[in-house]
């Protein structure tokens, strides 16, 4: 059944509400902690094989440039929260994965951007890349997230999470290890 545009403008409206922006703040609190390892968090997730336009999609719905490239480009999960409030604010993180030693946690943890500008996205993926150790030789892709907390009057309460492209066998480029490591960030 379609909906009418009423219908619609319900829906977009429950969607920006206060009490749907604080259950989103606590869904994404619970997953900063790594809850979402012990228990199914809910979250809006574009997946598909690799260069099928998952990055140009979440570009388009969150208004902010995803780099994209007609090779691989997304190497780890990017998650983007956009909150609504009365002032902008852009916060820049990396979540180490549980698998890296404390010390390269607390590294990871201490990650600086470049800016912290949106409008300088793709930098800040790049920045975050090299801090993780993503090189084109030994390491490619990584169970590290880079968490972007987006504020600011326009925008909606919403969380997106970008992640690697599904790809079905190994080549002289990517082994069947990274092939599993990227199946597992889907799941």
């Amino acid at each position: 059944m379609a909906q009418t545009e009423d219908g619609f403008g319900k829906a977009t409206s429950a969607l920006q509400s206060s009490e749907h922006g604080q259950l989103l703040d606590v869904i994404d609190h619970l997953r900063a902690l790594g809850i979402d390892r012990q228990v199914p968090l809910p979250q809006l997730v574009v997946c598909g094989d690799q260069s099928s336009g998952k990055s140009s999609v979440l570009e388009a719905v969150a208004g902010v440039r995803f780099p994209t490239k007609d090779t691989l480009c997304t190497r780890f999960a990017t998650e983007l929260i956009l909150r609504r409030s009365t002032s902008p604010s852009i916060d820049i993180k990396i979540r180490p994965s549980h698998d890296r030693s404390p010390d390269e946690q607390a590294k990871l943890l201490a990650f600086e951007p470049p800016s912290s500008d949106v409008d300088q996205f793709p930098l800040l993926v790049e920045a975050a890349k090299k801090a993780i150790g993503i090189d084109e030789h030994t390491k490619r892709f990584s169970e590290d997230v880079l968490r972007v907390e987006l504020s600011g009057p326009h925008q909606p309460h919403l969380t997106l999470v970008d992640l690697p492209g599904v790809f079905h066998s190994g080549t002289k480029d990517q082994s069947l290890d990274e092939a599993k490591l990227v199946k597992s960030l889907v799941q």
